[in-house]
């Protein structure tokens, strides 16, 4: 296992300590778990927007996401 060393606000230190406390899980244990979570996340994030782009053609009239009447579109 590769080590890393990472700095944080110390905002999101007390926040993480917190929830070390609450969830009585291993610190490392859940700091490993989140920062999987979130890398997955981005990842996912990524590589969705790359296939949009593929699927974005220039010149199409783009529809504005307020414009779109989502209680009938969903309801369908």
């Amino acid at each position: 296992m590769a080590n890393a060393n990472l700095a944080f606000s110390k905002e999101t230190l007390q926040h993480f300590a917190k929830l070390v406390e609450l969830t009585k899980q291993p610190t490392q244990e859940l700091a490993e778990r989140l920062f999987k979570e979130a890398i997955d996340r981005e990842m996912e994030d990524f590589l969705l927007s790359v296939v949009a782009d593929q699927y974005d053609i220039e010149n199409e009239k783009k529809t504005k996401s307020e414009d779109v009447d989502w209680n009938t579109l969903l309801s369908s």
